[in-house]
């Protein structure tokens, strides 16, 4: 343990160090470089203290505090959405100092599912000031869903697994022949299916907003764009989930359809995309597997059963919980539950509901507020992007985005997994950004005159 924290002090300290002076380069390079080196950048193998998010994303916090970033005017929306963060990260890390047993595997799940991401989400905002760094983002992102994407479909093609090297295992689904679930370069496939749904929400804002009139990369954009959506499309297939066929198909009408004012192009998106699905249905009703997922309501009735029990763990300790990963434990004592006959599964089965059964209403409401506070980010983001072609299919990433982590999080535990959790921050980084440094430019000035409605000939949506 002592070797390790030597180490990890020295890398920190020497990584930090480099990316003072570029603090947006060296946040990009971690990006891209995650998801190749997550299953194999870890010491020791087995039991990982040391990884390569968590060192990088710490010398990151580090660079951040050496930096001499300009940082702009803290807006109320994001200043809000960030003290409701720090307080649902101080209740968390309350929750897992007193657990026990398994206090470190607690603060483990601590650091990479809520801290690392509260370093992501600081550095995002700091650094993606104007539209063109706001596209780099994305474009990191996108490179990073295609490496994901690209290591499920080889996985499947080849038949070999990253899980067991992830701090995972191979998950082999009975229900539908034996197969191996695809899991790309994470330990579980949850997380794989929903960095793929973030990542392809980041590619359309990437491509919609490259296409800007007399942009003279706009062919290469309208051809990296769509090629690139196709890839991680093609790998959230593979993945067999169907919150997350159903997200891609979500992400795809509101990122391509969403624009202020625009309602026409939201239903011509709608049935565009509806029409395509209908056609790729077609050849699938002859596949035994998709058969198998569509028609099984077993696993639904186990996940509602599932819910009935984290009630009653809930009610066991209302206030705070049962402690972090003292689910399953409390479940055993519990006892079993039934829904149409089905029995109840090892797993909250729903972020929420785990959220409340071991960290209480306590924490449960912070995690609300938090919720609460990114939907105004939103709001405010729309309000902004009036006009702005960038922010508007910024609005509509983000958007996307937020309701396919909110779909998955309903129906599976994603809260205590950490690089979806990075990825979402990501893009919440972005819209704070926007909305920061569209604050700064308008000035107090301008900012007081747009309240009093007194702004010349400008358009408040302009100022705004």
């Amino acid at each position: 343990m002592t070797t390790t924290l030597i180490l990890a002090a020295a890398l920190l300290t020497a990584i930090g160090l480099l990316a003072a002076p570029n603090l947006y380069f060296a946040g990009m390079a971690w990006l891209v470089l995650s998801p190749l080196l997550y299953p194999f950048a870890r010491y020791p193998q087995s039991g990982a203290l040391l990884t390569f998010d968590r060192v990088c994303v710490g010398a990151l916090a580090l660079a951040l505090l050496m930096s001499k970033v300009r940082r702009p005017p803290r807006a109320p929306s994001v200043r809000a959405f960030a003290i409701a963060g720090v307080v649902f990260a101080g209740l968390f890390l309350a929750r897992c100092l007193t657990t026990s047993p398994g206090t470190l595997s607690a603060l483990q799940t601590f650091i990479d599912a809520v801290l690392l991401p509260c370093v992501v989400f600081a550095v995002c905002r700091n650094t993606a000031g104007t539209h063109r760094r706001m596209r780099a983002w994305a474009a990191g992102l996108m490179v990073c869903g295609t490496i994901v994407a690209l290591l499920g479909i080889t996985e499947r093609l080849f038949a070999y697994e990253l899980a067991s090297r992830s701090g995972g295992s191979a998950r082999v689904d009975h229900e539908i022949g034996g197969i191996v679930r695809v899991s790309g370069p994470y330990s579980v496939p949850e997380v794989y299916a929903l960095v793929l749904a973030l990542t392809l929400a980041a590619t359309l804002f990437w491509w919609m907003s490259g296409r800007a009139r007399g942009n003279p990369r706009r062919g290469l954009v309208d051809l990296v764009g769509p090629m690139l959506a196709a890839v991680q499309i093609t790998g959230m297939a593979l993945s067999l989930f169907r919150v997350a066929w159903a997200c891609a198909l979500l992400i795809l009408v509101v990122g391509l359809g969403l624009r202020s004012r625009r309602r026409t192009r939201l239903a011509v998106a709608g049935v565009v995309v509806a029409f395509g699905a209908v056609i790729l249905l077609m050849p699938l009703q002859s596949s035994d597997v998709f058969r198998e997922r569509v028609g099984n309501t077993d696993n639904v009735a186990g996940r509602l059963a599932t819910h009935k029990v984290g009630i009653e763990i809930w009610r066991s300790a209302p206030v705070t919980g049962v402690g972090i990963h003292q689910f399953i434990v409390a479940q055993r004592q519990t006892g079993q539950q039934q829904v149409w006959g089905v029995r109840s599964v090892e797993s909250p089965h729903s972020s929420f509901l785990g959220t409340l059964a071991e960290q209480g209403i306590v924490g449960f409401t912070a995690l609300i507020a938090m919720c609460a506070c990114a939907v105004r980010i939103l709001r405010r983001l729309g309000e902004m992007s009036r006009g702005d072609p960038v922010l508007e299919a910024l609005r509509a990433a983000v958007l996307a985005g937020g309701s396919a982590y909110l779909l998955f999080s309903v129906e599976l535990t994603m809260l205590p997994l950490g690089p979806s959790n990075a990825v979402l921050a990501v893009l919440l980084g972005l819209a704070a950004a926007a909305i920061e440094n569209g604050r700064a430019r308008t000035g107090p000035e301008k900012r007081l005159a747009t309240e009093h409605g007194a702004v010349g000939a400008m358009p408040v949506e302009a100022v705004h």
